[in-house]
């Protein structure tokens, strides 16, 4: 904690959109981290994030008209976690999301995770129990070409959990 994962992470964002090796960026982030990713990508390297939810898909539909889709409209998303795993995000990605994770070009470029270990399956004995954060996680992780986990605290002491995060 404190060691600068945010602004590490940035400078990785930066350098990949300099290399013309990513155009799209998505954060997942616990929802009171969304506006700090927001500023700190802004302020530190003058990049412009939108923060998906619900009022924001609202404002696209109501500028852009009912078939607009949050996820292909800006290049670069900060999304919470919990947001992300409702059946209305889940939705709207379904639309865009090609059904088979093999095919290539990716749909999307680079997926920034924060606190990943929120996302890791809860782990007992010699299983590890998938949550909604990780089947959300599961299921768009696959779609992207990169991927980049942060975490202060990446394992929970259950080795099934920390392989399934891995995984």
């Amino acid at each position: 904690v404190g060691l600068g994962k945010t602004i590490e992470a940035g400078l990785v964002v930066q350098e990949l959109l300099l290399r013309h090796r990513a155009r799209t960026v998505l954060v997942v982030c616990p929802a009171s981290l969304c506006l700090k990713w927001q500023a700190e990508m802004h302020d530190r390297f003058g990049l412009e994030f939108q923060i998906v939810d619900a009022a924001a898909v609202k404002q696209l539909r109501r500028d852009r008209g009912v078939r607009a889709n949050i996820w292909t409209s800006f290049p670069r998303l900060i999304v919470s976690i919990d947001w992300l795993k409702a059946p209305r995000a889940m939705a709207l990605l379904d639309a865009v999301l090609p059904p088979d994770s093999t095919v290539y070009p990716r749909k999307f470029d680079l997926l920034v995770v924060d606190e990943v270990h929120q996302c890791a399956p809860a782990g007992r004995g010699a299983y590890a129990t998938d949550s909604q954060r990780t089947i959300a996680l599961r299921k768009i992780a696959a779609h992207f070409e990169h991927r980049l986990f942060l975490s202060a605290t990446p394992h929970n002491g259950y080795t099934e959990s920390f392989t399934a995060l891995l995984e």
